[in-house]
């Protein structure tokens, strides 16, 4: 997700075609399928400003045409969280078979506070995750917390 997004954030405007994505790319299976060589046409297309860290209206749409799944993320605003300007991005899919739909993003522009909360659906909150002051927490969809500092 990091990886999207990080490459979503710096956009400019631009359209992909034929990204020639091999459909299970995301699943690894011991089984040895057809469908592993055939190719999926996706439709990309990523719209801002990049001089901006933090250019609210820049997106990042990913379409697969064939199966009609999307994935989108888009810079929405900023807000302030202790004290910390903070970027704020929602990324949705319509994937079936993930754990969420939708996750709110927020990091600071030197990128060492983020906070990220998935959600489910039906809009309850599937996990947490979050890094400040070098502490990294971690909540998972049954309550349980994992804490973790920088170092350890």
């Amino acid at each position: 997700m990091c990886a999207v997004f990080a490459a979503s954030s710096g956009c400019s405007e631009n359209t992909e075609e034929d990204m020639n994505v091999p459909e299970e790319s995301a699943e690894d299976s011991e089984e040895e399928s057809p469908a592993e060589d055939e190719e999926v046409k996706v439709e990309m297309e990523s719209t801002g400003d990049s001089s901006n860290w933090c250019a609210v209206g820049s997106s990042w749409k990913s379409t697969n045409p064939q199966t009609g799944e999307e994935v989108e993320m888009k810079i929405t605003g900023m807000e302030t969280v202790d004290g910390i300007p903070m970027c704020k991005a929602v990324y949705e899919t319509n994937i079936d078979d993930e754990d969420f739909s939708k996750i709110e993003y927020m990091w600071s522009e030197n990128g060492e506070t983020y906070f990220w909360t998935a959600y489910d659906k039906s809009g309850e909150v599937v996990s947490e995750m979050s890094m400040k002051d070098g502490k990294m927490k971690i909540v998972d969809e049954e309550g349980n917390v994992m804490e973790y500092s920088q170092g350890q």
